[in-house]
């Protein structure tokens, strides 16, 4: 890929980074996160917490592609349970509802704890996450979309 700026070659570019689990259940000893933590690709309960992992898109500048930032909201107990009762179907009519972002997401600050709009997709696709903090970095790039060199800065 070249550099929109100078033409200049860049390399190769991956367009999404995801996190296996959510930061807190990640710092935890093995031992404890077996006890305290159910967690697989998708659904996580920590303790009394319940968390889903999907995909916040930040669209790319003069170009058809977004970035996929994959991580992991906290969710109330209502909306988890039916998320999970629901699972295997279509998905991306039911109402949208707020999560809280449980992933420090490089290059930008304060993303532990910020709020998303979680909109559900379909039975083959991870829910999507809208920021909604208008002051935030990346709500504000989430809207005006982000240079091919930022994302090329994400692989740095």
């Amino acid at each position: 890929m070249k550099c929109g700026c100078c033409g200049k070659y860049i390399g190769d570019i991956s367009f999404d980074k995801s996190y296996k689990m959510p930061d807190e259940a990640w710092a935890l000893p093995e031992a404890e996160k077996n006890n305290r933590t159910q967690i697989d690709s998708d659904l996580c309960r920590l303790d009394e917490r319940y968390l889903l992992r999907g995909v916040a898109y930040i669209p790319v500048i003069d170009s058809e592609k977004s970035y996929g930032w994959g991580v992991w909201v906290e969710v109330s107990e209502q909306n988890f349970f039916e998320y999970v009762d629901n699972y295997e179907n279509d998905n991306s009519s039911r109402p949208s509802f707020l999560g809280v972002v449980a992933n420090k997401i490089p290059s930008y600050e304060n993303t532990l704890s910020l709020t998303v709009q979680v909109q559900l997709g379909n039975e083959t696709q991870r829910p999507t996450f809208t920021f909604i903090d208008k002051e935030h970095l990346l709500t504000q790039e989430q809207v005006n979309g982000v240079s091919i060199e930022k994302i090329h800065s994400f692989s740095n």
